[in-house]
């Protein structure tokens, strides 16, 4: 055969062809086992990353259960252990979180929001049991007061200075956005001005904030089930879109959220 001027042998020509195609063959195989490696390794880690963050939700709605709520809120029961591990199962599932992730940032809200609202509880638990057994004046005076020194969350202070003020009829709100602890701990002493019978009417009153605050408590636990089945749905779709050949992997997460909220709404009216 003659291409040009040079004559080229028809057998060299074809083993030339061969060669390449084999070439270009093997390059593509390489590059295909490369990226199916590579997949599997992050499809197999995710996984045990989803496993993971399925223990540790498991967890924390172990420790929000109000059946367990309800043995640790008795007294002699030990509450800073708790409220410990109740403090790194928050801190280990926000660390596992995308703190981006449309999903992720939801979740924790409100894993912090279910956090606060415990603590707030116990605490309010703790107020009420300080002061609901004892008789005397000067003794209440001095427990509320020692209480109210122990309160560490803003929202149980601020229920405590709404009892006292609607007591007295005082209608103007306080804002306690800019005020720190030690100022809110003094606004509240100052509010109830060692007034037993003040007190006595808050420790009541204190009852139906902790009863608020239980269907609270359930009814975060309700979300955080929804936002968690979702967001293990959508990272299970992920994880098989991903082991396909492009452009079949390509992963539309805004797209695949939508879709399994309204799917899980539908299974939720049944």
């Amino acid at each position: 055969m003659t291409i040009g001027k040079i004559q080229v042998n028809t057998f060299d020509v074809i083993t030339f062809v061969g060669m390449a195609i084999t070439l270009f063959t093997s390059i593509l195989n390489l590059i295909q086992n490369k990226k199916g490696l590579y997949i599997n390794n992050i499809t197999r880690y995710r996984v045990t990353w989803i496993n993971t963050l399925r223990v540790q939700i498991s967890t924390l709605k172990e420790l929000s259960n109000i059946t367990n709520l309800y043995v640790i809120t008795r007294e002699g029961v030990d509450k800073v252990a708790y409220r410990r591990e109740l403090e790194k199962v928050v801190s280990l599932i926000k660390m596992h979180l995308n703190f981006c992730g449309q999903l992720d940032k939801k979740l924790i809200l409100k894993v912090e929001e279910l956090k606060c609202i415990i603590n707030s509880y116990l605490l309010m638990h703790y107020f009420r049991n300080t002061i609901k057994s004892i008789n005397s004046n000067d003794e209440i005076e001095n427990k509320f007061n020692e209480a109210i020194d122990v309160i560490s969350e803003k929202k149980v202070l601020d229920e405590l200075l709404n009892i006292a003020r609607n007591t007295k009829n005082i209608k103007n709100t306080i804002s306690i956005k800019n005020l720190s602890l030690l100022d809110l701990r003094y606004k509240i002493k100052a509010e109830y001005n060692n007034n037993t019978e003040l007190i006595i009417c808050a420790v009541k009153e204190s009852e139906y904030v902790i009863q608020r605050w239980e269907y609270k408590i359930e009814k975060i636990n309700k979300e955080i089930d929804e936002i968690v089945q979702i967001y293990l749905k959508a990272e299970w779709s992920r994880c098989k879109k991903e082991t396909r050949l492009w452009p079949f992997s390509r992963y539309n997460e805004e797209k695949t959220i939508k879709r399994l909220e309204k799917e899980y709404k539908v299974q939720a009216k049944k």
